[in-house]
């Protein structure tokens, strides 16, 4: 019984030292986090695909932030790369319906007030590094 209770604390205490080492961040190892092949496909001009990726900076704030939530209150969480991992559904419904078709020329002015808005992701990277759910990077 003794052996079986040191055993299991020194079990323990190595989960803990691991989990405590382990290097947790939405970086990606490689040089592009995002998925050039979405914004090609969903978007037929460089103007829609400025608008897509700022719209994909907003998705991926909001995902983020979950995901360091959910680390924060003990549930199940996932902080790695995105590339592979993004609803690209989700991030081109969040572009208005008016917008598509446009030229680039057209959509200048709705990227531009994108662009000068707070996308929340310095502030969803923020708070996981609060909580400890990042410990590197981004």
């Amino acid at each position: 019984m003794r052996k079986t209770m040191i055993l299991a604390a020194a079990l323990a205490a190595a989960v803990g030292m691991a989990a405590a080492e382990e290097k947790r961040s939405f970086g990606c190892s490689y040089s592009s986090s995002v998925d050039e092949s979405e914004l090609q496909t969903r978007a037929d001009n460089p103007g829609m695909r400025s608008i897509l990726q700022e719209y994909r900076v907003r998705w991926d704030a909001a995902y983020v932030r979950a995901q360091c939530e959910a680390f924060a209150a003990g549930d199940s969480y996932e902080i790695s790369c995105l590339k592979g991992r993004r609803d690209w559904n989700a991030i081109a419904a969040m572009v208005p319906e008016d917008l598509h078709g446009l030229s680039a020329g057209a959509l200048r002015p709705h990227l531009l007030a994108l662009q000068a808005e707070n996308d929340g992701f310095r502030d969803a990277i923020k708070f996981c590094r609060s909580v400890g759910a990042i410990t590197r990077g981004r």
